[in-house]
């Protein structure tokens, strides 16, 4: 065996016996609670191949478990160191109790998490090699050499930033020079807007002035004609006021003669009433008396109607029977010239046929 494979060798081993260290770790965290509760132990273990540690956890949970304040505390003897060192030689027995290792205090989580550390250093310092150092190292130099060129950039940005500086306050005199000169102008304009504003409030006052003399006249005008109105509007009262009276005398007047005419139609009314009641009796005994006729007039109109359709009846069929007989002596006398027609044109056959005959003889 080489070298290298010997020393791979060895590396396995350490890092199982740490990995194995940090399992019985593990083991020895939760086994005080494991004792605490032989209950629990026993429903969980019983069956598999770590059932027969249970009898004497029980055996020595029952002959030497002593009660002191709060705590349960074990005697050190030969039982115990026996019943310990089987927890930590199958020190696999925690992964039956995993809400045990859930619940583990902040002190044993610590504890755990620490021994991992250890693991995980061991790994990277027992896997290094030369090589991987030399790697190290030429990162290193060139991580330097680039911190070199970082300070060479970081040198070159301050000259230029203090350039820039320089420049800066070079241009901030400038605008400042500007900017008094924009001041100056300003300050020009604002006195000639200024002057331009007190011409404008003399012109507004003169025409406010010439305004107000117009308004006075213009009102003192409008007063004149408020004033004719007035009177015009008197005068129209007065004269609606008289038309209005002769209205009421007009009315009062219409009223008498309504009232009168009210007295009249209701001393008439009475006539006229009496007059309607004898014409309703009238009405009521010509209407008996029409109705009365209109059943006589009902029956002989249905033998009236029948006479009619008899006589309707025996019109058409004499119509029918001369519109035969017309028929039958429009065709005898239609026949008798066609046959007269055609005898005159036999007649005149022969005799072309005869002649004929005659020439050639």
């Amino acid at each position: 065996m080489d070298g290298t494979s010997l020393r791979a060798v060895r590396i396995e081993c350490v890092l199982r016996v740490l990995q194995e260290a940090i399992e019985i770790i593990k083991m020895s965290l939760i086994l005080p609670k494991l004792l605490q509760e032989p209950q629990k132990l026993r429903q969980v273990l019983e069956g598999t191949s770590y059932e027969e540690i249970l009898k004497p956890v029980e055996d020595l949970l029952e002959s030497h478990m002593t009660r002191m304040g709060s705590e349960l505390t074990l005697p050190i003897d030969h039982k115990t160191i026996r019943i310990l060192d089987y927890f930590q030689k199958n020190y696999q027995i925690y992964k039956f109790f995993p809400q045990l290792m859930r619940n583990l205090s902040d002190r044993d989580r610590t504890i755990l998490v620490s021994f991992q550390v250890l693991l995980d250093i061991a790994k990277e310092h027992l896997y290094r090699s030369s090589q991987s150092e030399i790697s190290k190292e030429r990162m290193l130099h060139e991580m330097y050499h680039k911190n070199e060129d970082i300070r060479k950039k970081i040198a070159n940005l301050r000259k230029d930033l203090a350039t820039r500086r320089v420049m800066e306050k070079w241009k901030m005199a400038a605008k400042g020079i500007y900017l008094v000169k924009v001041e100056d102008d300003l300050a020009y304009k604002k006195w000639q807007n200024n002057v331009r504003i007190q011409n404008e409030i003399e012109k507004c006052s003169r025409a406010m002035r010439i305004n107000h003399s117009s308004s006075l006249e213009k009102q003192k005008e409008l007063e004149e004609q408020l004033q004719i109105a007035k009177e015009a509007y008197s005068k129209l009262t007065d004269k609606h006021l008289l038309e209005e009276q002769e209205a009421r005398n007009e009315k009062n007047k219409l009223l008498l003669q309504l009232q009168s005419l009210v007295k009249k139609y209701d001393a008439n009314i009475g006539d006229v009433m009496r007059e309607n009641l004898v014409l309703q009796d009238q009405y009521l005994v010509a209407k008996k008396a029409l109705d009365s006729f209109m059943v006589v007039y009902r029956r002989e109109e249905a033998i009236y109607n029948d006479i009619v359709v008899q006589r309707e009846e025996e019109e058409r069929r004499r119509q029918q029977q001369r519109l035969v007989v017309f028929m039958m002596n429009r065709a005898a006398s239609k026949i008798q010239k066609y046959w007269r027609k055609w005898r005159k044109d036999q007649r005149k056959k022969n005799k072309r046929l005869k002649k004929g005959k005659k020439g050639k003889g």
